[in-house]
């Protein structure tokens, strides 16, 4: 007799032509609209992530193993699946589900699901060698890591929840590694911009760039600083693609925002923060104006601090202490909105 193929769904029957209504992803609480769902939903996996951040996560080698077991930690009180990759059948609300083959998002087509296991195997080499990682600079490190994040976001494992189970994994690898990484910087558009670069193009650096932004506490705090110009302007930052200026590149942008360190250029390809050192002493009015980006944003004088086991990191969330004090009272704001806005893969990530 032949096997009985899988017969049951993610989703919640379509019953309503309202959008909050359709396709709402079958959850532990019985929620059937996406406006509660996903306000629960960041709740309590914010919870998890806090946990996580804190230490008290799943231990492994950041192998696809360690990873599933993350997403499985974050997801846990959300989806009977957490931790289930979309090429396996698990068991939802009493019924196996078939395996998701095609995937997309935004026009972006994914890996096929059949290809999970060995596409996780081939994501997951740069980071094989624990040597490796242990001698690595810091730019090394994020050049290792960016590619790790590029390849997983292409394989995309995971039915929801890729962005966060991603950022997490590459956070705890940074701790293990002596990096602390503060994915809070990297806004959406920014991570779907680079996320969409690297697909189209396996050789660019913009998922590397991502990572150095995040690690490099100089350039934590720059950008910091033109979320503070962003919101001075009446803007939401975490809307933005905002960045730091790569040493080499030649920008032209109106200034927004400057100080004694920094200065914010609105660019026609986002906000990019350029060290204050770059720009000439006297500046345009309500102009454009071009530059070549020289610094490496180590004159603000921030040092990686070193990260050992079993110390615990900062929470997200809280201001960190290397702070300026005109930025801790925004920082918290924009730790929070920033997982709040994490990885909607339902809508638009």
């Amino acid at each position: 007799m032949a096997e009985e193929r899988p017969k049951g769904s993610y989703t919640y029957p379509n019953i309503s032509n309202d959008p909050d209504r359709t396709d709402v992803l079958k959850n532990r609480w019985g929620v059937e609209t996406h406006s509660e769902l996903r306000v629960k939903e960041y709740r309590a996996t914010a919870v998890r992530m806090l946990e996580i951040a804190e230490g008290d996560g799943p231990k492994g080698n950041f192998d696809k193993a360690h990873f599933k077991a993350i997403h499985g930690y974050i997801f846990q009180d959300v989806y009977e699946w957490a931790g289930h990759t979309r090429n396996e059948t698990p068991i939802v609300d009493g019924e196996h589900v078939e395996p998701i083959g095609g995937l997309s998002k935004g026009g972006t087509s994914f890996l096929p699901g059949s290809r999970i296991e060995m596409g996780l195997d081939e994501a997951l080499k740069p980071i094989r060698d624990p040597h490796a990682l242990r001698e690595a600079t810091a730019e090394q490190f994020a050049e290792r890591a960016g590619q790790v994040l590029a390849e997983l976001n292409y394989v995309h494992p995971f039915r929801e929840g890729n962005g966060r189970a991603q950022e997490a994994f590459i956070s705890e690898l940074g701790r293990h590694y002596g990096h602390e990484i503060d994915f809070s910087v990297i806004s959406k558009p920014r991570m779907i911009e680079a996320s969409i670069e690297t697909t189209n193009d396996p050789s660019s650096h913009a998922m590397k760039h991502v990572v150095q932004d995040a690690l490099d506490p100089n350039r934590r705090e720059a950008i910091r600083a033109a979320f503070a110009d962003l919101k001075d302007c009446g803007e939401e930052p975490l809307l933005h693609n905002v960045r730091t200026a790569r040493a080499g590149e030649e920008i032209t942008g109106e200034i927004l925002g400057t100080d004694e360190r920094v200065a914010t250029l609105v660019t026609e390809r986002g906000v990019v923060v350029a060290d204050r050192a770059d720009l000439p002493e006297r500046l345009p009015a309500d102009e454009e104006i071009t530059l070549t980006a020289r610094s490496d944003f180590s004159r603000l004088g921030r040092e990686q601090p070193v990260v050992e086991a079993p110390s615990r990191p900062t929470p997200a969330g809280q201001p960190q202490p290397n702070l300026n004090p005109e930025l801790k009272a925004i920082e918290a704001q924009i730790a929070e909105q920033r997982s709040r806005e994490r990885d909607d893969d339902d809508h638009g990530r």
